[in-house]
């Protein structure tokens, strides 16, 4: 079997694109990852809306508890540790669209078909109700908190790659599990028909699922490896007050300081200050629009501009927001800016913060 990127310029007419995938893709310890975490917005929106929403309010808890989830990364660090010595191609936070749109954790390609990994950070002990397609949570103190069962999101996420696949004329095996990263997990119970792993099991299981007879052939790979990379679309989880279901009134305006985290910044000659710590800045007021169109709003007018940093003129506003890649669309006082997700993953990859993040 051809080992993983060694030969593929006969794959005509695929050959040329998946050279163009192959150089973009990263090789890791034998492990070819074409597709990588994604930038973690949702993850970077999340700690805006935790410095901008009150510890006593009713969600904090369950942002913190969101925040934990997002965090996790065990399964990529298996896929580091350990080489697999056939040919493969992995695919990390992969958003598709065919009768809906879906996302998969992790998608696992190989000679023998696809292998969906979903993966579940979920602390306390795991029981799966007989009567119910849900998953209960139970934490050490006693709260109880229920789930969609994971058996009924791999099912559907399988189906709607299935749809996929047949939308390009492709017929590919498809089969999942899901992963609970926590070794330790207490789970009391399990699901018919839903294969349950821990981490250290993966190596194993999907050594295993190589012994079978390959299914599909080089060529076939090349495709769906070009189709794969060319469809994916990143997921825009903004707004995050309506994906949460958060008033924008429970969010905190002003400028934030980098230095304290202090919120209110008063706005000096060419620069921001702190009350709190006399920190000074020149770029304060950057973050500070981008939370407003992670937290708040798609779009962003002068007068909200004002009011969210807590400036007076409409001047100043106009000025601090052409210093961001912004797209205006309007005139005169009709004038507002939208902030694409493109060019949100740019201007973030290009600061400080981002570094160590991105993957």
């Amino acid at each position: 079997m051809t080992k993983i990127g060694s030969n593929y310029n006969f794959l005509f007419p695929y050959g040329f694109q998946l050279k163009s995938v192959l150089r973009s893709a990263e090789e890791v310890n034998g492990q070819l990852i074409v597709k990588k975490r994604s930038v973690p917005y949702n993850l970077i929106g999340m700690h805006a809306m935790q410095e901008r929403i009150l510890p006593t309010h009713p969600f904090a808890e369950k942002l913190k508890e969101r925040i934990r989830i997002a965090q996790a990364g065990i399964v990529d660090q298996i896929f580091l540790k350990y080489q697999f010595g056939f040919e493969h191609y992995i695919f990390h936070d992969l958003n598709l669209t065919s009768t809906g749109k879906f996302q998969l954790d992790t998608l696992f390609l190989s000679p023998q078909g696809v292998y969906i990994l979903e993966i579940k950070n979920i602390a306390g002990r795991i029981h799966f109700p007989n009567e119910w397609n849900q998953m209960v949570r139970v934490l050490d103190n006693g709260q109880t908190d229920a789930f969609e069962c994971p058996s009924v999101q791999l099912e559907r996420n399988c189906f709607l790659l299935e749809d996929w696949f047949h939308s390009r004329n492709l017929s590919v095996p498809i089969t999942g599990a899901v992963v609970f990263t926590q070794s330790r997990q207490l789970i009391e119970n399990s699901r018919p028909r839903l294969t349950m792993l821990f981490p250290y099991e993966l190596p194993n299981v999907l050594r295993k699922r190589e012994q079978k007879p390959p299914i599909l052939d080089s060529k076939t790979l090349s495709v769906i490896v070009h189709e794969l990379s060319s469809a994916h679309q990143d997921f825009n989880p903004f707004p995050l007050c309506n994906t949460m279901n958060i008033s924008p009134l429970d969010i905190k305006s002003g400028v934030q300081c980098e230095n304290c985290g202090m919120l209110g910044m008063d706005k000096i000659f060419r620069g921001w200050i702190c009350p709190g710590c006399h920190h000074v800045s020149k770029r304060a007021h950057q973050r500070t629009i981008q939370d407003w169109f992670m937290l708040v709003s798609e779009t962003m007018t002068n007068r909200e501009c004002r009011e969210f940093l807590h400036v007076s003129a409409n001047y100043t506003a106009a000025r601090l927001l052409g210093e961001l890649p912004l797209e205006p669309e309007g005139m005169s006082r009709g004038r507002f800016y939208r902030f694409p997700l493109n060019l949100m993953k740019e201007d973030y990859e290009k600061s400080p913060d981002s570094q160590g993040t991105l993957h």
